[in-house]
């Protein structure tokens, strides 16, 4: 079954959904998380295809980010890096 890896951990008040790059996963956040952790409830995602999240096929950019949106807060931050972006 494909699962799309999410994450969430933190305490703050405010969502905050992380987004990665092209080739890379959810841990490329890992040198920020403890600090953003104590201001937001973050929420890491590996993007469909990738890291722990790879056992989805090749599908266009508008089906991957309808995934991640189906699983994310209603009301949140967004935040994206590259491809992520």
């Amino acid at each position: 079954m494909k699962t799309l890896w999410w994450q969430t951990v933190g305490t703050g008040n405010c969502h905050l959904v992380l987004l990665h790059g092209w080739g890379l996963n959810a841990n490329v956040w890992d040198c920020i998380t403890p600090q953003l952790a104590s201001h937001f409830t973050l929420h890491l995602v590996d993007l469909p295809g990738y890291g722990r999240s790879r056992d989805f096929g090749a599908m266009s950019l508008g089906k991957m980010a309808q995934l991640v949106l189906d699983k994310a807060p209603d009301r949140a931050i967004w935040l994206g890096w590259s491809l992520g972006g």
